[in-house]
């Protein structure tokens, strides 16, 4: 089965797990980049505004993913949903073979996920990472397992 681990970050956080993720699978993380500037408050801001009102993005994904028979895709939780950038992404890929990751610092990331999957379909997987429970690594080894015993 082929696997590909894609992520989209704004801060960091997401590529970081995306990274641990694929380094316990043996795999090169791939970024998903968009046209738009995220940084700063301002870039804050405008992340809350493009997700809460659902609004698009040009995204560029470098790497292949072409080929993949199952997705890791991590995604930072942007006002109760994935970032526009893997929103827009998950619109390409057949949404039961996805394993979607979402990280945050501390908001209700169960409910995110319930609320988000009940509009695109049933998801492969759905695992969150709350920063403020400080368990991301004990998380990202759950997930790893979860993983490589679909393979199995």
């Amino acid at each position: 089965m082929n696997t590909v681990v894609l992520f989209f970050s704004r801060t960091g956080n997401s590529k970081r797990v995306a990274t641990k993720i694929s380094d316990g699978l043996g795999l090169k993380p791939i970024e998903i980049t968009d046209d738009k500037n995220w940084n700063g408050i301002w870039g804050y801001l405008k992340g809350g505004y493009y997700s809460s009102a659902n609004k698009s993005v040009n995204i560029k994904v470098n790497g292949n993913f072409e080929d993949a028979d199952e997705y890791i895709v991590v995604s930072p939780l942007w006002a109760g949903s994935p970032s526009p950038s893997v929103r827009q992404f998950l619109k390409q890929v057949p949404i039961d073979k996805v394993n979607l990751v979402l990280t945050c610092k501390g908001s209700d990331i169960d409910n995110a996920l319930t609320k988000y999957q009940s509009k695109v379909g049933k998801l492969k997987a759905c695992f969150g990472i709350v920063e403020r429970l400080l368990d991301e690594d004990q998380q990202i080894d759950g997930i790893i397992q979860v993983i490589k015993n679909e393979k199995q």
